[in-house]
């Protein structure tokens, strides 16, 4: 028997492995998938000579926990266009106003509610909304106005030569300790106080068994609650409550790949990003349709292992919620993830780091 088994090698599991690692803790981290990252997933484009991303690509606000990857960073600060009938518009200095008043929002109610009467302009109203439903993946009518009134869209960079930078050195010690394990997928856990086996299946189909005194749970509270989702016995009564409050959007990324960069013309010169209020994507003309070479869809909602891209809570919400969704259980149970933040940072790759290692100290204040 180990001390501690990690569910998940995406941002959370990662950190919180290798932190117990550091610790002298015997410890594996567990993945169902093939390579560590989760939601963040880098691939290298051989065309373009590049590494493109097919989930996270952004870092909002301060770095903070990324801060030792020392990611190269490049500035989004340019030029916001929108398509308005039909025409594109520079609609920087809205967007920022609209940001500003977004990130002071407060009351009890949905986002939609103070949408209705917040003091917006016509154009500001709907690029609220087209925000908060692409930036936080979440339906205005369903998410909690506090949930979304924050800073981080305030200023925005996009990560350089590969957002998994900010994981490999986790990964990389836990391979060298012998700690980390890919294709194994968690189906049942059965735990008491200070014992928790963990029941499995191995990328080649056989069933395995794992025991430890303790359990990091960091997978997506889209897969926890899902009804074929891995069991735990006894079930987590307290914890399924919290997570009927929670939901996880829906996110579908197209990376188109051009034959030239028609965006590099003096009309769109310095224009980091476009904006489409009411379209899924935006209609294509043809100039640009007879540039396009490869085309690239990523629904992060067919992922078995994500079953979407970030948590938001649901209005009404009781005020204690992600304190429910962080507790660990009888001193054996931890959790971790984005969704757990404490910190403001759900949704983001270093709020999952930060928990992590939040839940690395509670277990190691246990053993």
């Amino acid at each position: 028997m180990i001390d501690a088994i990690v569910l998940g090698a995406g941002a959370a599991g990662l950190s919180a492995g290798a932190e117990l690692l550091r610790k002298r803790v015997s410890v594996v981290v567990v993945e169902a998938r093939d390579r560590i990252g989760g939601r963040v997933h880098s691939v290298e484009d051989r065309e373009l000579g590049r590494v493109i991303e097919l989930g996270a690509e952004f870092v909002h606000g301060a770095p903070r926990e990324l801060k030792r990857a020392k990611l190269d960073l490049e500035e989004m600060g340019g030029r916001q266009m929108a398509l308005e009938e039909g025409q594109l518009r520079d609609v920087t200095d809205q967007v920022h106003s609209m940001l500003r008043k977004l990130a002071r929002a407060r009351g009890a109610g949905t986002a939609q509610s103070w949408l209705a009467t917040a003091k917006l302009d016509p154009v500001e109203r709907e690029l609220a909304r087209h925000f908060i439903e692409g930036f936080f993946a979440a339906p205005v009518a369903f998410v909690a106005i506090e949930g979304v009134a924050n800073d981080q869209g305030m200023r925005s960079r996009r990560v350089i030569g590969g957002y998994d930078r900010a994981l490999r050195g986790y990964a990389a010690s836990l391979r060298e300790a012998g700690a980390l394990r890919l294709g194994f997928t968690a189906a049942r856990m059965r735990w008491r106080k200070g014992r928790v086996e963990v029941r499995g299946r191995t990328a080649g189909g056989a069933t395995e068994e794992i025991e430890a005194r303790r359990l990091v749970v960091t997978l997506p509270v889209s897969v926890l609650s899902a009804p074929e989702g891995p069991r735990f016995d006894p079930p987590l009564g307290r914890k399924r409550e919290a997570l009927a409050w929670v939901r996880t959007g829906g996110v579908v990324k197209a990376l188109l790949r051009f034959r030239e960069p028609f965006w590099s013309t003096r009309e769109l010169r310095k224009a980091d990003f476009f904006h489409a209020p009411g379209a899924p994507f935006p209609t294509w003309w043809r100039e640009v349709d007879s540039l396009l070479e490869g085309v690239r869809i990523v629904d992060w909602s067919e992922d078995p292992f994500s079953r979407g891209a970030y948590a938001y809570e649901l209005a009404g919400a009781p005020s204690d919620l992600l304190e429910r969704l962080a507790a660990p259980e009888e001193e054996t149970l931890f959790f971790a993830g984005e969704a757990t933040s404490l910190t403001g940072r759900g949704g983001t790759v270093d709020g999952a780091l930060e928990t992590g290692l939040r839940a690395a100290k509670q277990l190691l204040r246990t053993l």
